[in-house]
């Protein structure tokens, strides 16, 4: 007779943790733990290749949805393209925001059926191009570009300093990656800068001053 594959309604699997914040860089591993068995097969993939896998193999969707006895091999197979580890725990060494942020799903199938749940990396922002200084003369148009990475993606604002204060303040509606300054007036040259964040992440990441003054 087939050993039960316990369900329950918070699933009977679960992975260690739920979710990561961490920077790029960084190694992390993740333990996908499950209370049914025996002979349990684990699959980590991403949802999003496996949303492309269906979408161009339907049959993929039916064979996870299956009743007992489930066909193991045949889903260990149809997966395989996409399968990122194939044990109880998954490591991602070195992790780059743009490649590897974002959901990975942990499978545990064995004869009795099919069980999954689903973690996220999130990566902490990090800027990967600072604004360079510009020299210009008044009434030309200045173009400052600022880039950062992390996941989710980053929302960007830029500030420029206040030369009272010495504080930086941000500017109004300026939240794209790219600052243009159009016929740029003696008011504002100065010290600009761009501050990344990302949704769900408390630490931020700030550009080194770039300054924009005339020729």
């Amino acid at each position: 007779p087939l050993s039960p594959f316990i369900v329950s309604s918070n699933s009977s699997v679960t992975i260690d943790p739920d979710f990561i914040i961490t920077g790029n860089g960084s190694d992390v591993t993740f333990n996908c733990l499950s209370r049914g068995g025996p002979n349990n097969t684990f699959i980590w993939l991403r949802p999003s290749a496996l949303d492309s896998l269906i979408s161009s193999n339907p049959s993929v969707s039916s064979l996870l949805n299956s009743e007992s006895p489930i066909a193991v091999d045949d889903i260990v197979n149809q997966l395989s393209s996409i399968t990122l580890s194939n044990g109880p725990t998954f490591t991602l060494y070195s992790i780059n925001a743009t490649e590897d942020g974002g959901n990975y799903v942990c499978y545990v199938v064995n004869a009795a059926g099919v069980e999954s749940n689903t973690t996220t990396l999130y990566v902490i922002p990090v800027i990967t191009e600072d604004p360079r200084e510009a020299f210009t003369n008044v009434s030309d148009t200045v173009t400052l570009t600022c880039r950062a990475d992390s996941f989710p993606a980053p929302n960007y604002q830029w500030e420029v300093m206040n030369r009272t204060s010495g504080y930086f303040e941000p500017l109004d509606d300026e939240t794209s990656y790219i600052l243009t300054l159009e016929s740029i007036s003696y008011e504002e040259y100065g010290m600009y800068r761009c501050v990344a964040t990302a949704k769900g992440i408390e630490e931020n990441a700030t550009s080194t001053p770039a300054l924009v003054t005339g020729k």
